[in-house]
């Protein structure tokens, strides 16, 4: 890739008079009676900073133009862009469903909503995002013909929020520019939930004589052989990226834990249904959804707990959906209404009455995967637990299922018919979590096809999506744009793989899926407006997961997982960053918790009750409440009581020497011969805190399903600190 740098200022933009003056290569200053401009390149430093001499409006940024360029371009900006979402593309009101006469697509072209892309039609193409609609503020390219790769990062994140990110290509596509430019003006129009609909609200202010504004950024080119290689560069820098960068210690998981379910026993169970809703807001029409948001997924954390009524309904559970939700191909219905009929996910949508026997293969798998962790963990948890030889077949259904429909179609599909099982909308990660499903199956009944599905599905997965920078089918609610949740379920499924069959291709894929998972996370701590409600919380953002390319927002956790995948891959393969990418993303989530003591409120000014977790970190302007939530009670409750009973709270190797605190407590070696733990709460909060320590040559063993189960609880004091040994 031949790429040539300048800088450019524009003067009075917005305006008729507007006047654009460039700094070209080799220069490194300009000068007009209005603003001074100097360009520092050095190494792979980049810098222009822009003093402003009369107080005009301007804007300034940094410019490379590509000359040798082609849409076979790999374009990313971070959980805004992946392959520079050039996909066919609707326009549709929100939730959009598939189109009637669609029904199967090419992975190398899912549907995606009207979101900021790079164009398939002739024509100019330009794709432009804030730094609130990234998970950092970066933007790269990966060129397959020369192998080459490309990535400009801002070197202080936090200084970057008014960054504009933008890649401009020509009619013939031969030519293309990547520029970053302040303050963020972005053209009309902008994207507004759910579509490209409403005229750019931004302007550019004047300043005062002798203000200046600067652009810092880091430049890389390097020679590199694919996509996962170039994201596996991403994940080292992104990494380097959270240095400066910390995340409170304020409520531990054991107290998230108890006002969480405190909450599910006060508003989300059922009497009638005899099921923890997914949706408790007066009266749901579907309050009971089953994988995807949650359902069914609770209550192997909730088993944690000591209180004899919330297990007695985990139970209860499991009895009536395993009882009334599979259907005669082995499917679970997606639905409960409130009357008490399971119904497919869109049998309420009538304004899309093709779409009213659908399911999302996610939800399918979501179920699967955690009803088989729980029937798991009872059985270890009491010892007399014999498991109903029905809960068995309910169960080994839906496994053969999933089985025979490889073996048919040598896929899962993204959306199946409920009662036939019959693929409707094919392509997409939506299965992502079944490798693990139907690998953890195997181990339980030992049939080979399970192996073999589960097996061939993985190596497809790795083969078709992350070899080409993206995974789409997570949510149900986003066609199949780009989006986190699919490439998180992978990871869960290549280190389940890896620990079920001690092949090392596992950790490999493994590896490559966190990689391009951490690239939806973000490192750092986004600058909230004070006047926003997480502004005034003092929410720091490093941890928070973006969702997908349509729900532009990061979120508390992952949906729905504790990201304990992450940690049996750290283990086998001693990487690091899986093991810090988890702590960052464990330890965000308290702090998002609505409290008695801490209230949030959404934007109408009402206060979320104890226990409710909110899905929005609001780092942009997509739904017009930056820093801001509705008032919802959400997945990522989910997510908070899996973290908090599925993680240890500290993770610590005395021959290395190595401690990691999930858990918002701190933890040191007492001695030099670290034989034991000081922890310490620093909260005003008891906490009791899982302790895993270990030395490298038990971490070369797999874990346990339910490991977490097993772990010493240590009960510390506020402010207090215990040993651990």
């Amino acid at each position: 890739m031949k790429t040539t740098l300048f800088a450019r200022v524009t003067l009075n933009p917005r305006e008729a008079a507007a006047k654009t003056l460039e700094i070209p290569p080799g220069q490194s200053s300009l000068h007009s009676g209005t603003f001074a401009a100097a360009l520092d390149w050095r190494d792979s430093a980049c810098s222009l900073r822009v003093e402003s001499t009369d107080g005009s409006p301007l804007t300034h940024g940094l410019c490379w133009d590509f000359e040798d360029w082609s849409e076979e371009v790999y374009v990313f900006l971070p959980a805004g862009g992946y392959a520079g979402n050039r996909f066919p593309s609707r326009k549709l009101p929100y939730p959009p469903r598939h189109p009637e006469a669609f029904s199967r697509t090419d992975p190398n072209r899912p549907l995606i909503t009207d979101v900021p892309r790079l164009s398939l039609e002739p024509g100019p193409s330009a794709l432009q995002l804030r730094s609130g609609d990234l998970a950092f503020p970066a933007f790269g390219c990966f060129d397959p013909r020369s192998r080459k790769a490309w990535l400009v990062l801002a070197t202080k994140p936090k200084e970057a929020a008014d960054w504009l990110w933008e890649v401009r290509e020509n009619e013939a596509r031969d030519r293309a520019s990547f520029r970053v430019s302040t303050p963020a003006l972005r053209d009309s129009p902008v994207y507004l939930m759910p579509a490209m609909q409403r005229d750019t609200p931004d302007t550019a202010q004047p300043s005062a004589a002798g203000d200046f504004h600067d652009l810092n950024v880091e430049v890389m080119e390097w020679d590199c052989p694919d996509l996962p290689a170039f994201f596996d560069t991403v994940f080292t820098r992104r990494a380097q990226l959270t240095a400066d960068q910390t995340v409170p210690r304020s409520f531990p998981f054991s107290a998230s834990f108890d006002l969480i379910e405190d909450h599910y026993n006060r508003e989300s169970w059922s009497e009638l249904l005899g099921l923890y809703n997914t949706d408790c807001s007066p009266g749901a029409a579907t309050p009971f959804q089953t994988g995807w948001c949650g359902g069914m997924i609770a209550n192997e954390a909730l088993l944690a707990s000591s209180s004899p009524l919330t297990r007695d309904r985990v139970l209860r559970s499991l009895e009536i959906f395993l009882g009334g939700a599979p259907t005669p191909c082995g499917l679970f219905h997606g639905k409960r209404r409130a009357d008490g009929a399971w119904v497919a996910d869109f049998a309420h949508d009538t304004a899309h009455p093709h779409c009213q026997h659908w399911t999302l293969v996610r939800r399918q798998g979501d179920a699967l995967w955690y009803i088989l962790r729980q029937i798991s963990l009872l059985e270890g948890l009491a010892p007399d637990f014999r498991t109903p030889p029905a809960w068995d077949e309910s169960i080994r259904n839906c496994a053969r299922f999933f089985a025979g429909l490889w073996q048919a179609e040598g896929q899962f599909g993204h959306f199946l018919h409920q009662q036939s099982g019959e693929i409707l909308v094919d392509g997409s990660c939506s299965g992502a979590i079944l490798p693990a499903a139907l690998i953890t199956a195997w181990r339980r009944y030992q049939e080979p096809a399970l192996r073999d599905a589960a097996v061939a599905s993985a190596r497809y997965f790795a083969e078709t999506y992350l070899a080409r920078g993206y995974t789409t089918g997570g949510p149900g609610d986003a066609l199949q744009n780009p989006d986190s949740e699919s490439v998180a379920a992978l990871v869960e499924s290549y280190a389940a793989l890896h620990d079920a069959t001690g092949d090392e291709e596992w950790l490999r894929h493994g590896t490559r899926a966190a990689a391009l998972a951490s690239s939806w996370v973000m490192p750092y701590n986004f600058p909230f407006p004070s006047d926003s409600e997480f502004g005034r919380l003092g929410i720091t953002t490093r941890g928070s997961v973006f969702a997908n390319t349509q729900n532009k927002h990061a979120a508390p956790g992952i949906c729905n997982h504790s990201g304990e995948g992450l940690l049996r891959l750290f283990r086998a393969t001693g990487d690091l960053r899986l093991l810090d990418l988890l702590t960052e993303i464990a330890r965000f989530i308290p702090q998002t918790i609505s409290r008695a003591d801490r209230p949030i409120h959404d934007k109408g000014g009402n206060v979320l009750p104890p226990g409710w977790i909110n899905e929005r970190v609001n780092t942009s302007d997509w739904d017009d409440n930056l820093g801001g939530v509705f008032k919802g009670s959400c997945w990522c409750e989910v997510a908070m009581l899996l973290t908090a009973a599925g993680l240890p709270g500290i993770y610590a190797r005395p021959d290395t020497g190595l401690i990691r605190c999930l858990d918002h407590v701190q933890a040191e070696w007492t001695d030099n011969t670290r034989s034991t733990l000081r922890i310490t709460n620093p909260t005003p909060f008891p906490a009791r805190v899982r302790v895993m320590v270990e030395p490298g040559a038990a971490a070369a063993k797999p874990l346990p399903l339910n490991f977490a189960a097993t772990l010493p609880l240590l009960h510390i004091p506020p402010g207090e600190s215990r040993i651990a040994e």
